[in-house]
């Protein structure tokens, strides 16, 4: 007897075609919101970041018993003008310029500046931002680099400052100012950096995880080329190529273990800076100093510093 064949019967799919487009929809739309979502949040951050500004001044040569100074402001290219004090040292001794970093004014520069004060220097100390500085928000160096050859300027025309011999000083944004400066200028003789780097972009990554510790991979993308976006005019000096007119220039690059990025970011400067050069690992960079012993060292090693490459004496 014959047996009947059995007819296969297709088995139906347990996703017809509709539910998975559907399914790839949803997950598109989802994507394209946390995409959004997250540029909104980069986008808010980016500008809490460049438009960050401290111009409370908690201590004035004043209220810190500094009675040999004086107010000296001036103005910059744009037409900003800056405020600043001249701690006035010896007649004829070189001057140190002090630039304060990010998140930052001159009072923060205050106690170091006196104590170079005290051992005859002449001190400046200015404000990169101010009421009348006519800047919406900080590019992170590109900015300070243009403001301060103006403060160079309206200081060694100064009487009683000797005009051939400057000393720069400068932390953050204000180091980053300092090396772009110090490139272009013959009247400088010595300068110090503390927690320098190439990049404004370093920078920002570096406040960015200061903000939120680890962000993701996409996060960091997405926010660093807003900030791109938003500092698209910003002119970067190129530091890294042109470290090498600071031959014969005395160079003190200070990494602070308190903010790691910028710490590698001076070490690999430092490795391309010509000599003279030296590099002080401090275990905190100036904008994190609190008291006490740490700050006498610091304070110290930059006094040194210029005592051994900046000479008191009249040309």
């Amino acid at each position: 007897m014959a047996r009947r064949r059995s007819i296969a019967v297709a088995t139906p799919s347990r996703f017809s075609p509709v539910f998975v487009l559907r399914l790839l929809k949803t997950l598109l739309v989802l994507v394209v919101v946390l995409f959004i979502v997250l540029a909104a949040v980069g986008a808010l951050l980016t500008y809490r970041v460049v438009t960050t500004t401290n111009l409370v001044e908690n201590v004035t040569p004043d209220s810190a018993f500094q009675s040999n100074y004086e107010n000296l402001n001036f103005k910059d290219l744009r037409g900003g003008e800056h405020e600043g004090w001249l701690l006035v040292g010896l007649k004829g001794a070189p001057v140190i310029i002090l630039c304060h970093g990010y998140n930052s004014n001159r009072s923060d520069m205050l106690s170091l500046g006196t104590f170079l004060r005290q051992n005859y220097f002449n001190v400046y100390l200015f404000n990169f931002e101010g009421r009348k500085a006519k800047r919406s928000f900080s590019d992170l160096g590109p900015g300070e680099a243009d403001i301060l050859p103006a403060a160079i300027g309206k200081i060694t025309a100064h009487d009683g400052i000797n005009p051939n011999r400057v000393g720069l000083y400068g932390v953050t944004t204000g180091a980053f100012a300092v090396l772009a400066a110090g490139e272009q200028s013959p009247l400088v003789k010595a300068l110090v950096v503390d927690n320098v780097y190439e990049y404004p972009q370093q920078a920002f990554q570096s406040e960015v995880a200061e903000i939120l510790g680890s962000p993701s991979t996409v996060f960091r993308v997405l926010s660093n080329a807003e900030f791109g976006i938003l500092t698209y005019r910003s002119k970067v000096p190129p530091i890294r190529q042109n470290i090498g007119k600071l031959k014969d220039v005395p160079k003190l690059f200070i990494a602070g273990g308190d903010a790691p990025a910028l710490a590698e970011a001076t070490r690999t400067l430092y490795g391309f800076a010509p000599e003279p050069k030296r590099l002080w690992v401090a275990d905190h960079s100036q904008s994190a100093l609190a008291s006490g012993d740490d700050v006498k060292e610091y304070e110290n090693q930059v006094l040194t510093f210029f005592l051994q490459n900046l000479p008191l004496r009249a040309d």
